[in-house]
């Protein structure tokens, strides 16, 4: 019951001749001369570990990085709750996730505006109904297709059962916070005197989630701040100092505005803020500020502190994504005729799924902060996270913060800025999301009267899409805020007469409390994007021996083993997004977001061989060859050939050599061609501030004539918005793979499996945006005017507002390792201890000593190496151990990930941290049969080992390791468990 096993240790049990299919080919073949490396989850080890959803079986694996996952698809704002398999960390759209064999329906990719995706959703799987998980890593695009890039992840189901049985699990975190239940069931019975068999298997899955208010780690903020005695990046001293806990320096704990308008000169930002009854102000303290008090009056300084008046918002964030699942699933096999001229035997299969997955996930509220004031005129790009704005006659204003005003010059019309948690105005934002997914798959099977096999199938899938998201009007939450008082009326009114027609109701903001129903209508908003994915497969196979020979020297007959088949394939994608979504950023508190509609088809066909070179000899018991080939022909992107041609030669029954090469593509999905310009935020350094602008010496002549003024200094300023999207010519990438391996089975030690491959992937013609630090650096540094052209700053004050980049067949990345797995089952009697039952003990686990990327090869400062980096560490592996003693059977699972390092491509003075020490992780579990009744429990994270505690890591969420001035890779923190030590029971009746 090993959580990960070779194809070969797996089937060790069955007999030289017996005839097996492997995931990696289509042809059956004895299992000594398989060609593939294999890992395998049964459906043992998946209960054993208390794993409800089938992310956290793949998580398991060495083999994969950077999965997203429950805890790491918290990042999204379209499309929380996803979770997609990641072989290699080459990225989730470079590996195929098949369920029996056959492609399963996408998903929406969780960006704005998406029109699908062939990334398969792991919640939409559920584990209770997964007989084995089997993955093969290498390129196998030959054998089934596009995106089989770094592997397959096929997902094979329980069918032909007989009898039923009901499972149900509870699972609860010692610290609270998090709670899980599920319960399953599977149903089977054999018809019409054995010739058929219907297998029905039903999933509830509820997972409260986790939220950042429960755990300390998140909510004691850690803080990577400048430090002000570096005076270099090569002075010795670290650039940057960590600092816990700290709180928002700018935003204040009670909820009240906070003064951002310095009215007592340099350095009086934020040293007034209101009372929570808004009568009065009070002095605010911003706390210690490492950097000091900014000698200026328009500056931040440090957005974080120690100690004082802030609030603390990472409590409102979300570590793991509250999800209910819902699958119902029926499996049918029915043997119709025999014996049919040539056809012997004529079989009809369906398979047909329904599944919900549903959930919302949280964000800090509408928190206005450090930025340019919002204008909500929807066409500038503000998208209202800056400070709010209000005229110093509004008649909410107090009299003490009135005159305040005054000695400073500010009076009448005359506005100042100020900035609010705004959490009693609404809440958190808040992002729902449901994913319905129908699958049928039907068709024929069955055999011919020369004993070669034939498969006939269509497939259908609709993954349909409700997205639902708290947003705000931002031109109207700017009426609501100008207030004055109505001369006739004398009551207090929103300035505009436009807006007052409208029904605008006026805000106070300078008093903490809800507001009425009326005025949050009247500028708040729920915003919808429906999206419908639907995918339509057809195919036919046929696989069988041509004729059988004798092989060289020896004499012994073996056969001479093809596959081959048709395939057609039809992806259709169309998001519908509201009105306000559409409008530009700004308009409201979200993104813009503008789906898109297309479609693009397939026609592909496949011949594989399997032949057999060597038999019986002396230092060759069995040499084979596995060839394959395919092509396809995209409507969008034009034709692709892909190959792999392995090897396997099993010397004797001790040891086994295989390897084989391999090229595979991703072809563009929906996504990749169609989806307009989305916005993100995560981030640039803007080489034209003060902090940078003197390290090259063509930047100053270069930044004042692209309009940046003197003095001009990016921290006082947002994130700019980088636009990408869908480009229609883009080509397949292309993915070249090799392995080789070998693999040892001791007759004199029976029960021992030794494995070990060498493996790497290169990618060329790769997908990949142009990356805004390096068309930043191209404008300054060299003045493209290309580089410049994508670049938009604003008037005046020479903040950049959108970097325009464009996906592009420009990439390339490449990785390389080393696979180890051992397994040893063995009788405990051989050790003396007689009647104790059998013990099995082995460890799997992958050496990454390479892994590249690189988004634009005319840039090679774009260039990643991001093998020992967060989430994609040189080492990775897991250690296992299952007692079996009669009834009762414990397991004890213990995985590391190694040392990682945080922030790649900048030396070790850039932090007082740098890199994270090697973390373990202690399952244990144990499970008991009684008559038809099997009662089961365990531990997770026996130790209870928090998330690393060091900025950008202790939430354990997606921004792994990310720093805005830094080329770093994100994904990383969702390695580590948030949740804590936990404990599972459960229990399973049969019928």
């Amino acid at each position: 019951m090993a959580l990960a096993t070779s194809a070969s240790a797996q089937t060790t049990t069955t007999t030289s001749t017996e005839e097996i299919v492997v995931t990696g080919s289509r042809i059956a073949r004895p299992n000594l001369t398989q060609p593939n490396p294999v890992q395998v989850v049964n459906a043992e080890t998946i209960q054993s570990l208390g794993l409800t959803t089938t992310v956290d079986v793949i998580n398991q694996l060495p083999q994969t990085q950077n999965n997203l996952t429950m805890s790491t698809s918290n990042r999204f704002i379209n499309g929380a709750g996803v979770s997609f398999a990641n072989l290699r960390g080459l990225g989730e759209y470079r590996t195929l996730t098949l369920v029996d064999g056959k492609r399963h329906v996408g998903s929406l990719s969780g960006r704005n505006g998406s029109g699908g995706t062939s990334l398969v959703d792991l919640n939409q799987i559920p584990p209770s109904l997964i007989d084995r998980v089997e993955v093969v890593t290498g390129g196998a695009s030959a054998v089934y297709g596009a995106d089989a890039v770094a592997g397959v992840v096929n997902i094979i189901l329980k069918k032909n059962y007989e009898g039923a049985e009901i499972t149900s699990e509870i699972k609860e975190s010692e610290h609270g916070g998090y709670h899980a239940f599920n319960t399953n069931g599977v149903f089977g019975v054999n018809v019409g005197n054995g010739r058929g068999n219907i297998t029905f298997g039903f999933d509830y899955n509820n997972d409260k989630g986790l939220f950042g208010r429960d755990r300390d780690f998140a909510t004691q903020n850690i803080s990577l701040l400048t430090n002000p005695a570096s005076k270099s990046a090569t002075d010795g001293i670290f650039d940057r100092l960590s600092y816990r806990p700290t709180v928002s320096s700018t935003v204040a704990a009670t909820g009240a505005p906070v003064i951002k308008t310095a009215l007592r000169g340099a350095g009086s930002q934020y040293t007034f803020a209101f009372k929570p009854d808004g009568t009065g102000i009070v002095p605010f303290n911003r706390g210690f500020l490492p950097n000091g008090t900014p000698t200026n009056t328009t500056s931040v300084g440090d957005a974080q502190a120690i100690g004082g008046d802030g609030a603390e918002t990472s409590q409102y964030l979300t570590l793991r994504v509250p999800n209910t699942r819902v699958v119902a699933n029926t499996l049918i096999n029915y043997q119709l005729a025999e014996n049919l001229g040539f056809v012997k035997t004529i079989n009809f299969f369906a398979d047909v799924k329904y599944a919900d997955s549903r959930g919302a996930t949280e964000s800090t509220p509408f928190t206005n902060g450090t930025g340019t004031a919002p204008t909500g005129n929807g066409t500038d790009g503000i998208s209202g996270t800056g400070s709010l704005v209000a005229r110093a006659d509004n008649p909410y204003l107090p009299a003490d913060a009135r005159a305040l005003l005054a000695g400073a010059g500010i009076t009448g019309a005359g506005t100042f800025q100020f900035t609010r948690l705004n959490n009693d105005w609404g809440g958190q934002r808040e992002y729902h999301y449901e994913y319905q997914v129908f699958r049928a798959v039907t068709g024929f099977n069955g055999e011919l009267q020369n004993g070669w096999k034939y498969e006939a199938f269509y497939d259908y899938g609709r993954n349909q899409t409700s997205l639902l998201n708290k947003d705000r009007v931002t031109a109207r939450i700017n009426q609501q805020l100008d207030a004055a008082v109505d001369p006739t009326s004398g009551q207090i009114v929103c300035r505009d007469p436009a807006a007052q027609a409208a029904g605008c109701v006026p805000i106070n903001p300078f008093k903490v409390g809800p507001l009425t129903q009326a005025q949050y209508n009247y500028a708040h908003v729920i915003t919808k994007e429906i999206a419908t994915l639907i995918q339509e497969s057809a195919g036919a196979n046929l696989s069988g021996d041509i004729f059988k020979y004798r092989t060289p020297f020896s004499g012994t007959v073996a056969p001479l083993s093809f596959a081959a088949g048709v395939e057609w394939r039809r992806e259709y994608g169309t998001d519908n997004t509201d009105y306000l979504a559409q409008q530009g950023s700004g308009f409201i508190y979200g993104n813009q977001n503008v789906g898109p509609t297309g479609s693009y088809t397939s026609r592909e066909a496949y011949l594989e061989l399997g032949i057999p070179v060597l038999r019986d000899l002396p230092f060759a018991k069995a040499v084979d060859l596995d060839l394959a080939y395919r092509y396809s022909k995209y409507s969008t992107s034009g034709s692709a050939n892909t190959w792999n041609a392995r090897a396997v030669w099993a010397i004797n029954d001790d040891v086994k050599v295989r390897g084989g090469v391999a090229r595979a593509v991703r072809a563009p999905n929906l996504d990749d061609l169609f989806s307009p310009a989305g916005d993100n935020f995560l981030g640039v350094l803007d080489v034209c501030s003060i902090t940078d602008i003197g390290n090259n010496p063509n930047r100053t002549a270069n930044c004042r004539a692209n309009g940046v003024p003197v003095g001009f200094d990016s921290r006082n300023f947002s994130n700019p918005s980088v636009r990408t999207g869908g480009n229609p010519a883009l080509k397949p990438e292309i993915g070249s793979t090799f392995t080789a391996g070998v693999v040892f089975t001791p007759t004199f030690v029976p029960g021992l499996t030794v494995t070990a491959d060498y493996w790497w992937v290169r990618i060329t013609n790769g997908q990949a945006s142009l990356d805004a630090n390096s068309l930043i650096r191209a404008c300054y540094d060299t003045g493209n005017p290309v580089a410049c052209g994508a670049i938009t700053r604003r008037a005046g004050s020479g903040e950049i507002f959108r970097i325009n980049g464009t996906v592009q067949n420009i990439g390339k990345e490449l990785t390389r390792g080393l696979d180890l797995g051992v397994q040893y089952s063995f009788g405990l009697d051989r050790v003396g201890l007689k009647n104790y039952g059998d013990l099995t003990v082995g460890f799997d686990g992958t050496w990454n000593p390479e892994n590249i990327i690189i988004q634009n090869p005319a840039d090679l400062s774009s260039k990643l190496y991001r093998a020992g980096t967060v989430g994609y560490p040189h080492l990775r592996g897991t250690f296992r151990a299952v007692w079996d003693w009669d009834a009762l059977s414990v397991t004890w699972q213990s995985r590391f990930i190694g040392e990682s390092e945080m922030f790649p491509n900048a030396s070790n003075e850039v932090a007082d941290f740098h890199n994270i020490p090697t973390f373990w992780y202690h399952d244990l579990s144990a499970k008991y049969r009684w008559r038809n009744l099997t009662f089961f429990g365990g531990i997770n994270n026996l130790a209870d080992k928090k998330p690393p505690q060091y900025a950008f890591l202790y939430q354990g969420s997606y921004q792994g390791g990310s720093y805005s001035t830094f080329p770093v890779t994100t994904g990383g923190g969702g390695a580590y468990d948030p949740i804590g030590r936990a404990f599972f029971a459960g229990a399973t009746i049969k019928f």
